[in-house]
C-alpha cells in the first residue's frame, strides 16, 4: 500500500484529519504540521521517508505540486461547506441580497457556479494563486465594497482595518474527510495496476468530487457543448473522426481527449501533417509509414484539406481497421474530397464552434485570461461588467487567441485597477481600428483567396451567420460565391464582373459603416456607441471613405 503524509499549516487542521481518521478507521504514515516558507523541504524529507502520497492545502499544496513530482492531494472547502459559510453570512448582516467577497487561494475552493443564486447573495469572487497577490485581491474587494469578507488570516486583518465585516474561512471535517478519500483511492491505483506513482490524478472540487472534463479548456456556451459532448461519443468507437476547425488550436485539446478516452489510450498517438500541393502516400502508406506505426494506437492526420487524391483512396480503405482523427482547417471540407471519402466522414464530422459564434463565453474566458495575466505579471486588475459585456459585443476574428493576446496587452499597459468600457473601447481601436476582418492581409488589406470565401467573413453587427457557415457547403455555393463576390458585400456588379475590382478590408468596412448609419437613421452618436467607436473616430472614417 502506498504511504500517505498529511501536512498542514495549523493545529484546526491537523485535529480534523485525527477525528476524520479515527471515524473511517484509517492511518496515515505520517501527520505534521509545518510552515508554508519550510514547504518543500518538509516535503522533501516526508518522500525520502517513504512517502508516495501527500495531503496538503492551499498555497503549501502549490508550492509542494511545484518543486517535487509526489502526487499531491488537496484539502478543497467543499460545496456544502461553503453554502454553510454564506449563510453564517448572511446572518451576521441581517440583510436582503449582500454583497459577499470571497478572497483567498485558487485551489482551495470548490465549483462555485449557480451558489450567490442559490443562497440569494451577491457573490464576487477574487481568487488567486500568487501569494503576493492575495493582500491585493482583499483590497480590491474593499474597493469594491463588499459588505462582508470572508478569507483567511490576512484577509481578515485588511478587512478588520477597513471596518468591514469579516468571518474565517476554515475548512470542514467533510473537506477532509474527501481528500483522505481520495489520497486512499489514489493509493489503491497504484497498488492494482501498472500506473507510475508520480502519476497525479485530477482533483475534483464540487461537493468534493466534479465529474471529470473530457477537455481541458474553459467554455460555457451549449454549442461547444454539443461538439464535446459528441467528440466524447465517438471517442469510444473506432469510427473515422473528421474535426472541422479553420481558426484556432482547440482541435489539439479535443485529438487528446479523444485518444486518452479510447481502447488505444495505452498506445501510440501517431501525428502526420499534410502538405499542399505534396503526395502523403509514401510517408502514410509505406512500409515505414505512420499507418503502419499506429498499428494499435491513434493515428492523427492534420491540414487533411491538403491530402492528394491517390492518398485519399488508400484511407478510405483502411479507415475501418484503424483509429483515425483527421483535422481540417476549413469548413468546406466537401470541395478537397473525393465524394466516396466525403460520405463516409460528414457522418462523423466534429464541427468547433468559433468564439464569434459562442459569444456568451467572452466574458467567462476574459475573466479567466485577465487572472492568469494579473498573475503572471504580478498585477491586479479587475475589468467592469459593462467592460465585459462591450468585449462580447465586439468582432473577434482571430478566436481565443485573439481575446487573450487584447486582455494580456490590456492589462500590461493599463495604470489603473478597475478597467471600463472607455480603456477596452480604445485599446481595439489603437490595435485593430476596426479594420480587422478572418483574414485580412496586414501589408494589402485584401482578402486573400481561402477556402473560407468572402461570406465567411461575419458582419461586424450580426456576428456569424449559422446557416452561411455550416460545414459542407455545396461546390456550387462556393463556386457562385468565388465567381461573383459582389453578391455579399454590394460592390458594383460592373466593377466585380470586370476582374478589375479586389475586394478589401475597407470595403467591408465601408459597407459597414453605411448600414449602421442607416440602421439609426443617419444618428452618428448612436452609430459610433454601436460599432464600439468614439465619435470622432467615427467622424474620420466617414470622411475618409468620402461619406460625409
Amino acid at each position: 500500500m502506498a504511504n500517505i503524509t498529511l501536512l498542514v499549516p495549523n493545529d484546526e487542521l491537523f485535529r480534523l484529519a485525527h477525528d476524520a481518521l479515527q471515524e473511517m478507521k484509517k492511518r496515515l504514515f505520517m501527520m505534521k504540521v509545518i510552515e508554508t516558507e519550510s514547504a518543500v523541504s518538509e516535503a522533501r524529507q516526508a518522500i525520502n521517508q517513504g512517502t508516495d502520497i501527500i495531503i496538503a492545502r492551499g498555497l503549501q499544496a502549490t508550492i509542494i505540486k511545484q518543486y517535487t513530482d509526489i502526487p499531491v492531494v488537496e484539502i478543497v472547502m467543499t460545496r456544502q461547506g461553503l453554502i454553510n459559510m454564506i449563510e453564517k453570512a448572511k446572518r451576521v448582516l441581517g440583510k436582503e441580497n449582500p454583497n459577499i467577497a470571497l478572497v483567498m487561494f485558487k485551489n482551495m475552493t470548490c465549483d462555485m457556479t449557480g451558489i450567490g443564486e442559490q443562497c440569494h447573495v451577491q457573490l464576487k469572487e477574487y481568487l488567486v494563486q500568487n501569494p503576493e497577490l492575495l493582500k491585493a485581491a482583499a483590497l480590491q474587494a474593499v474597493e469594491d465594497k463588499a459588505d462582508l469578507i470572508i478569507g483567511g488570516k490576512t484577509v481578515l486583518t485588511i478587512a478588520d482595518n477597513a471596518g468591514i465585516p469579516a468571518l474565517f474561512m476554515a475548512n470542514t471535517e467533510d473537506a477532509m474527510k474527501n481528500a483522505i478519500k481520495e489520497a486512499f483511492l489514489l493509493a489503491d491505483t497504484f497498488e492494482n495496476s501498472d500506473i507510475p506513482a508520480h502519476a497525479v490524478l485530477e482533483k475534483g472540487k464540487s461537493s468534493g468530487k466534479r465529474k471529470e472534463q473530457f477537455v481541458n479548456f474553459p467554455y460555457k456556451s451549449e454549442k461547444m457543448q454539443a461538439a464535446v459532448d459528441l467528440a466524447e461519443k465517438l471517442s469510444k468507437t473506432d469510427c473515422p473522426k473528421l474535426i472541422l476547425e479553420p481558426i484556432g488550436n482547440l482541435h489539439k485539446a479535443f485529438v487528446n481527449a479523444m485518444h486518452n478516452h479510447s481502447k488505444h489510450s495505452q498506445e501510440k498517438l501517431v501525428s502526420y501533417e499534410c502538405i499542399k500541393g505534396q503526395s502523403s502516400y509514401d510517408d502514410l502508406y509505406g512500409r515505414q509509414g505512420r499507418v503502419n506505426d499506429s498499428l494499435r494506437g491513434t493515428l492523427v492526420i492534420d491540414n487533411f484539406q491538403y491530402m492528394d487524391v491517390r492518398s485519399q483512396k488508400k484511407l478510405l480503405e483502411i479507415l475501418m481497421f484503424r483509429n483515425v482523427i483527421l483535422i481540417a482547417k476549413t469548413r468546406n471540407i466537401k470541395a478537397y474530397l473525393i465524394p466516396e471519402l466525403y460520405a463516409r466522414l460528414s457522418a462523423f464530422s466534429i464541427r468547433i464552434p468559433s468564439l464569434m459564434e459562442t459569444s456568451e463565453d467572452i466574458p467567462y474566458l476574459s475573466n479567466i485570461y485577465m487572472q492568469n495575466c494579473t498573475e503572471r505579471y504580478g498585477m491586479y486588475h479587475v475589468m467592469t461588467k459593462d467592460a465585459e459585456k462591450k468585449l462580447q459585443g465586439f468582432y473577434w476574428p482571430g478566436g481565443r487567441i485573439q481575446l487573450e493576446s487584447f486582455i494580456e496587452r490590456l492589462v500590461i499597459t493599463s495604470d489603473h485597477r478597475s478597467l471600463k468600457v472607455t480603456d477596452v473601447c480604445e485599446l481595439y481601436e489603437e490595435l485593430y481600428g476596426g479594420d480587422i476582418g478572418p483574414e485580412a492581409n496586414a501589408e494589402s488589406g485584401k482578402i486573400p483567396d481561402t477556402d473560407y470565401g468572402p461570406r465567411a467573413v461575419p458582419d461586424f453587427n450580426r456576428g456569424i451567420n449559422s446557416e452561411e457557415d455550416k460545414p459542407f457547403r455545396s461546390s456550387s455555393e462556393n463556386m457562385m460565391e468565388s465567381e461573383n463576390p459582389s453578391m455579399s458585400f454590394g460592390i458594383d456588379q460592373k466593377e466585380a464582373a470586370s476582374g478589375n475590382r479586389t475586394i478589401t478590408v475597407g470595403d467591408l468596412e465601408k459597407n459597414r459603416l453605411i448600414k449602421s448609419l442607416s440602421d439609426n437613421m443617419g444618428n452618428r452618436e448612436k452609430t459610433a456607441a454601436e460599432l464600439g467607436i468614439s465619435k470622432t473616430t467615427l467622424w474620420r472614417k466617414l470622411r475618409k471613405y468620402g461619406l460625409l
